[in-house]
């Protein structure tokens, strides 16, 4: 036996504890029967139930052994020792040991002024084989438990996958575009007369919308294949593409009451008629007209009548028409 326990200021300080399960049969009667008991464990035995010595030390190993087996255990959540109480089924009074099962060393012990020995309680077989029930029901509660929540996660996955799979394929049927069905000019650009023509040297981007009227329908505009290549001008042979062109950019730039002028630092957009082209911010290029958009069956179609050219004007000294070349 020890001579020595943990005072009881520590004792009280701790205060948290943390349940185990219960030892199996081999494991409790081995601690029990090798434990080492403490003089302060055995004194407060002795005194509470006015026994001797040996009879204190023999049903004290005999009572752990119980506890550890069918009784509620503990440890502390920041030490190393172990509270074992009795089962509920061996009465309201607990009877508990604070030991370290570490060292194997019964610690202290506290209980009722009635000696467990001087009562009828339920044979430990019959603890033992409720208690297997009992954790078998739990374990199968917790089987049941986890299969639902595997159940509702493959459930939510699945739900997840259709999800992304519905929302792709939309996506790739709003963003599928059907290829072009009617002839294409080569990629490049053209000049008024449908001729290929060189890229146009970068000039000096113009914001002043009446500048850019005047400016966007001079000879020296060109026009790039993406822009002639429009489902807007579907059904225009190949050689009147260009003329088109012309047309629709002289119309809308003509008033404002034809075509709106927007301008911004990457390009300038002209709409109007049902239209939508873009210019360079130099005015030197047509980029784009009316480019198929997904979803959008039916596009604008190309009308000659409603685009025609104004009659020519006679040029003289100070007549718009006659530039050739943009200022700037």
């Amino acid at each position: 036996m020890l001579d020595s326990a943990p005072t009881s200021e520590k004792r009280r300080t701790r205060v948290r504890w943390e349940p185990v399960d219960a030892f199996s049969p081999e494991e409790a009667i081995g601690l029990a029967r090798t434990a080492r008991i403490s003089r302060s464990a055995q004194r407060e035995y002795m005194s509470a139930h006015i026994v001797s010595e040996a009879t204190a030390e023999q049903e004290i190993r005999r009572l752990l052994e119980r506890i550890l087996q069918t009784g509620r255990l503990a440890r502390e959540c920041d030490g190393s020792l172990m509270r074992a109480r009795t089962h509920k089924a061996d009465g309201d009074d607990a009877w508990s040991f604070l030991l370290d099962p570490d060292t194997k060393v019964i610690v202290g012990y506290r209980g009722p002024a009635s000696s467990w020995f001087d009562e009828v309680h339920p044979p430990i077989e019959e603890l033992l084989e409720a208690i297997t029930e009992r954790r078998r029901r739990h374990e199968e509660i917790a089987q049941r438990r986890l299969a639902r929540e595997r159940e509702a996660a493959e459930r939510r996955a699945s739900h997840e996958r259709r999800m992304a799979e519905q929302q792709a394929a939309a996506a790739l049927r709003a963003s599928a575009i059907p290829a072009p069905t009617w002839p294409l000019m080569p990629e490049g650009q053209y000049d008024w007369s449908g001729n290929p023509a060189l890229l146009p040297p970068r000039r000096r981007p113009i914001t002043d919308e009446a500048r850019i009227r005047r400016v966007g329908r001079l000879p020296h505009v060109v026009f790039h294949s993406e822009a002639l290549n429009s489902p807007f001008f579907r059904d225009v042979p190949l050689e009147n593409r260009c003329e088109a062109l012309r047309r629709v950019l002289d119309k809308l730039l003509r008033a404002p009451t034809k075509g709106a002028v927007s301008i911004s630092t990457d390009c300038i957009t002209v709409s109007g008629q049902k239209v939508v082209l873009t210019l360079t911010p130099d005015c030197t290029m047509v980029r784009t007209l009316n480019p198929p958009r997904p979803g959008d069956s039916t596009p604008a179609r190309y009308r000659a009548d409603r685009w025609r050219l104004p009659r020519p004007k006679s040029t003289g000294p100070g007549d718009p028409e006659a530039d050739t070349e943009p200022k700037g």
